[in-house]
């Protein structure tokens, strides 16, 4: 017999009702101690990746926490995503800790792309200040989302766009041809470095952000 358990948790958003076909778009597993019910929980979601067997679920369920790994509507969707749904759909999660799972106390842990998402929830319960899609409206929900009690950035990134960026290899002339390099920024080039002398690393930041 393991020490913790689990639930699987299914629900609609308000700004996502039950489709046509039955499905919910808001699904996670909620991790427990066995036999008991805890006042603490941790919620983690993602932008598009399952979250809901994520790997901190198990371990802190074992140590006395609640722990509900949460998908919003856009797992595997990331082609749709819409952050001010996305952010709602979160909600959803944390105000069903609070009413359904007697949660106290929620914390919102940021891991790895969460991080930025997450941090985002934190940011606009607390007060909404972002814009909307272009051609779009923010949606009413958006307004009562509750705030987390703690925040926990774990392996996070400061996002995607940063992230993204800083993955480009500067030295690629053609994206059709990786062969296609311009010596005077190849990172490899024992010329060029390491260490990397600050011209260097200005001429290349600058050809990652062109």
């Amino acid at each position: 017999m393991t020490n913790w358990q689990r639930q699987f948790v299914s629900i609609t958003s308000p700004t996502a009702p039950r489709n046509g076909a039955g499905f919910y778009p808001c699904q996670g597993l909620y991790h427990t101690p066995t036999g008991a019910r805890p006042k603490t929980a941790l919620i983690a979601t993602h932008y598009n990746v399952d979250f809901s067997e994520h790997y901190l679920g198990e371990y802190m369920a074992a140590r006395g926490y609640g722990f509900l790994g949460w998908n919003t509507r856009y797992r595997g969707n990331e082609a749709f995503f819409l952050l001010e749904h996305a952010l709602v759909d979160i909600g959803a999660g944390v105000r069903w800790l609070k009413e359904e799972a007697g949660i106290e106390q929620v914390v919102i842990l940021g891991n790895s792309g969460g991080g930025s998402l997450m941090g985002a929830y934190q940011s606009q319960a607390l007060g909404v200040t972002m814009t909307p899609t272009p051609n779009l409206k923010l949606p009413q929900a958006l307004h009562d989302l509750t705030p987390a009690d703690l925040y926990v950035s774990l392996c996070s990134h400061l996002g995607r766009p940063e992230v993204l960026t800083d993955w480009i290899d500067a030295s690629i002339t053609d994206e059709t041809d990786p062969s296609s390099i311009e010596p005077s920024l190849n990172m490899y080039d024992p010329a060029n470095g390491p260490p990397y002398s600050d011209d260097f690393i200005g001429r290349y930041r600058a050809a990652q952000e062109a």
